[in-house]
């Protein structure tokens, strides 16, 4: 619903103005009437409308003063100016106050609802940006005003989720300046910190068959791909909107503590359903709390019995893990460089067989380059170490690709004589260029290019970094989203699909949400415009 003030000293032309708002303009609530100026603004400071409508000529503070004031201290509320005075100074008068439209007596129906009309999505875009806003701040753990929550999002309670492709987002910020927001018709909000990531908040209202849970594993199903592997966590009790910081931190945490490289998974308040690549399914978590049912109905003794064994596998698993680790610092701090390799390589063999996180991971890894730093000098510094290190992380599909990007920057930290350079950068990046312009409709990734071009991932993030000051991701995003600008300059009435295709999105709705992001119109609004 949209609010209206009225304002008009005549009873008769106040009433006419109320009478064709309650009955032509369904989604328009009138929030306050008011006979002269200052009993308007009055009622504009405690009730906030978003749209005001008033007569010009009234006593105490005439409708141009009124108009003028509102736009100085409330530049969202959106006016409209009725008059019997048809004079130009009047409406010249008006335009220079910010008045959107003038309206002379008497007043006909349906100029006054198309004008609503108007304002009504200009409101609604205005709400739009402010929602996107908002959301992003609840993400970031904001506590935002309850009446700020109330005039932005639709009424009652919410479910949340979170679903990201591939690995953690990059520490660096780098890789994408993209964030994902949802576009204006949308009704399931979101927020993604980047484009492989959406944080979702689901109205309670459309769970209409079924439950959130099964809502978001029909989601899931649909957006995951085969090349690469997918988390998602589900929060399924609901909650008031207030609540969504501490929802959004303890999804962003467990993310963090869920996400194993090469492993699409879906968690359920830490109860997980996952899925290996070929699609297998292991029980819902219904059969999981009935399978501990009958184990516990087995005897004390047998869980105790269970419980030991457990924690003897536990400790069997601490133990190899801390003989792999002290065998990779030995090796490190007598740079006996090949064993090191074939070590990291078992050691991220040994993580890989146990489900170890990318969190767990990551961190053994940046020790074992901190150990690198302090002992063997190397000449690449700590700042691009740690780049490097990052898009490892990043990119990796699976814990193959992770170690020959770590061996690659094991390599560049190596002493002289044992480094490995690429010959003739600049030469291979415009080759590595003009194949990706010559391939944008195609599906390309950072592994298909270092495929095409056999060099490693971090050779080419590497590569990219010191000669375009950008990251492959964000590189490629600039190149089709620049390319699709060229398409929509060309031909304005093409389709947008067709447009998402041409530069290698199969999805136009996620092409629409990554043009967005990056030129801040839609497709549509952007192609509207060259059509002018």
């Amino acid at each position: 619903m949209y609010s209206v003030i009225v304002v008009d000293d005549e009873p008769a032309g106040l009433n006419h103005v109320c009478r064709i708002l309650e009955s032509k303009c369904k989604e328009v609530e009138i929030i306050g009437k008011a006979d002269n100026g200052q009993e308007a603004l009055d009622l504009i400071e405690e009730r906030a409308p978003d749209i005001l409508i008033t007569d010009v000529k009234m006593p105490i503070m005439d409708g141009i003063t009124l108009v003028t004031q509102v736009k100085e201290k409330y530049p969202e509320i959106l006016s409209i100016i009725v008059s019997g005075y048809s004079e130009f100074e009047y409406a010249a008068a008006a335009i220079k106050a910010g008045v959107c439209d003038y309206l002379l007596k008497p007043l006909v129906p349906k100029d006054l609802v198309s004008q609503v009309e108007h304002l009504m999505a200009r409101c609604e875009q205005g709400y739009y940006e402010k929602r996107n806003q908002t959301l992003k701040l609840l993400c970031k753990g904001e506590q935002i005003s309850e009446s700020t929550l109330v005039r932005l999002f639709p009424k009652g309670r919410f479910y949340s989720a979170i679903i990201r492709k591939n690995g953690l987002p990059t520490r660096f910020g780098l890789h994408s300046k993209v964030e994902l927001l949802p576009m204006i018709e949308e009704k399931i909000l979101f927020y993604g910190r980047d484009e492989l990531e959406a944080l979702y908040l689901f109205p309670e209202e459309l769970v209409f068959e079924g439950s959130f849970k099964e809502a978001i594993e029909k989601l899931y199903h649909r957006v995951k791909t085969e090349d690469s592997y997918w988390t998602g966590i589900i929060y399924p009790i609901s909650f008031e909107l207030s609540e969504f910081p501490k929802v959004a931190r303890r999804l962003y945490r467990a993310l963090d503590e869920t996400i194993i490289i090469g492993k699409s998974q879906l968690v359920i308040q830490g109860i997980e359903d996952k899925e290996e690549d070929k699609g297998k399914r292991h029980k819902d978590k219904e059969g999981k709390e009935k399978e501990y049912k009958e184990k516990e109905s087995r005897g004390k003794e047998n869980k105790k019995i269970e419980n030991e064994e457990e924690r003897n596998e536990g400790k069997l698993r601490q133990i190899l893990d801390k003989e792999l680790i002290g065998r990779v610092e030995y090796l490190i701090r007598y740079k006996e460089i090949s064993k090191f390799i074939e070590t990291l390589g078992e050691t991220l063999a040994f993580w890989k067989k146990e489900d170890c996180s990318q969190f767990y991971v990551e961190t053994k890894v940046k020790y074992f380059f901190q150990l690198i730093s302090n002992g063997w000098n190397p000449k690449l510094d700590e700042l691009e170490m740690e780049y490097l290190i990052d898009d490892a992380f990043y990119y990796a599909s699976d814990f193959e690709e992770l170690l020959e990007s770590i061996v690659t920057i094991v390599k560049l930290c190596a002493p002289d004589g044992q480094r490995n350079f690429q010959d003739d950068k600049e030469m291979l990046l415009n080759s590595i260029i003009s194949y990706v312009e010559a391939h944008l409709d195609q599906q390309i990734s950072i592994s298909s290019i270092c495929y095409e071009f056999g060099i490693s991932q971090t050779t080419l993030c590497k590569m990219f970094r010191s000669s375009l000051d950008s990251s492959f991701n964000s590189y490629l995003t600039g190149v089709r989203i620049n390319k699709a600008l060229d398409y929509m300059k060309k031909d304005p009435s093409a389709f947008v699909k067709d447009i998402a295709e041409r530069v290698g999105y199969n999805d136009q709705f996620y092409f629409s949400r990554i043009f967005r992001s990056v030129k801040g119109v839609s497709p549509k609004e952007y192609m509207d415009s060259m059509a002018m």
